[in-house]
């Protein structure tokens, strides 16, 4: 299980986090970004991968190669990524996690069947906290690429869509979204369920001003129902995951 987490979290960290938009215009026009790009997924891989199973180095460097052929063709074969976006997207994490899938199921014989041993506790500490960062990396790096993708898909505002095929994340989206998933987690994980739905009231306020006008407002209300159902579902899939929560005392304390 530890090698399945390993991988998927230097996914994470370089398909997400150590990929600034910069790095994503310079995958649009050619080779150099998109080898730059998973040479950084293939180096998280590697210092994640290191010496945890046999031919480590090849498996990596297979993995390295296969992001390069997936961002390629997303690239220079996806034409329109206005209304498809969503759909390219998924389908591009659905690809790499199939890679990954695949090579520990080859290199250490992994089978589905383990993900229950994070539920009912016989995982290492070690695979939790990878659960867990992973999480993290989620709900602060890849859900406001979700928003964005599901409303210029689904609602067609696209005021944040660049050069036709990407999205652009606004600060202000990240900032304000994040905030809001890590506290509603935060909460449902204490077991103070009832107040993680004021979690969601920061953004609508400080963004109130795009409540006027109804493509701006569908693409709000988009936005955070997006935040709102992905917040739920990571919280609720971490609360079976046996991980002491600092705050459930607290939450305790306050239902007493």
């Amino acid at each position: 299980m530890s090698v399945m987490l390993r991988l998927l979290l230097a996914h994470m960290l370089g398909d997400f986090v150590a990929q600034p938009r910069v790095l994503v215009s310079m995958k649009r026009k050619g080779w150099r970004g998109i080898i730059i790009h998973s040479a950084i997924v293939t180096a998280f891989t590697a210092a994640l991968a290191w010496g945890q199973f046999a031919h480590w180095w090849a498996w990596t460097l297979l993995l390295g190669l296969s992001h390069a052929f997936i961002e390629h063709f997303r690239t220079f074969y996806v034409k329109d990524g206005t209304r498809g976006g969503l759909y390219h997207f998924l389908l591009d994490q659905a690809a790499h996690l199939g890679v990954i899938v695949f090579i520990v199921a080859v290199s250490v014989h992994w089978r589905p069947a383990e993900l229950v041993s994070l539920f009912n506790g016989t995982a290492s500490v070690e695979g939790r906290l990878f659960v867990y960062l992973i999480a993290l990396i989620l709900l602060v790096w890849s859900v406001p690429v979700l928003e964005a993708e599901t409303v210029a898909t689904l609602v067609g505002y696209n005021e944040d869509t660049v050069e036709g095929k990407s999205v652009r994340i606004r600060p202000v989206d990240r900032l304000l979204g994040a905030l809001e998933r890590l506290a509603a987690v935060s909460l449902v994980l204490a077991g103070c369920f009832h107040l993680a739905p004021v979690s969601f009231l920061l953004r609508p306020y400080v963004q109130r001003g795009q409540l006027r006008g109804q493509p701006s407002r569908n693409g709000l209300i988009t936005k955070m129902a997006t935040s709102f159902l992905l917040a739920m579902v990571t919280a609720f899939a971490l609360r079976v995951v046996p991980l002491p929560h600092p705050f459930q005392a607290i939450c305790q304390t306050l239902r007493v």
